[in-house]
């Protein structure tokens, strides 16, 4: 396996520390006016253990790590083109460097 690139480890390390912050964000009620509800907070961890996931297998170097990092993409913006979540731009700011740094590099994973 060949060295992780420099770019990688930091939307990695990055995407990491997002994810911590998402997960005290909604694991604390008291940090809400209106908490989310068990359903809401459900799909929140759900997606955030499989954007965790995703994030490993491309700091491990991995196509599979950058095809799972496309497809939450792909279903965030599916969400939104069907009128469920408002278009927020900087809140895809994240998710699009992460995707278009494994892209850059996905030639190089194994």
């Amino acid at each position: 396996m060949s060295r992780r690139p420099l770019a990688v480890s930091i939307v990695c390390a990055l995407g990491a520390l997002a994810a911590l912050i998402t997960a005290v964000l909604f694991a604390v009620d008291s940090l809400w006016l209106v908490p989310p509800t068990a359903g809401q907070r459900a799909l929140a961890f759900a997606a955030l253990a499989a954007t965790v996931c995703g994030l490993a297998g491309m700091w491990h170097m991995r196509r599979w790590g950058v095809l799972v990092i496309a497809s939450l993409f792909a279903a965030r913006v599916a969400y939104g083109l069907l009128g469920y979540a408002p278009w927020n731009l900087p809140a895809l700011a994240g998710p699009t460097a992460i995707l278009l740094v494994g892209l850059a590099y996905l030639k190089r994973m194994s």
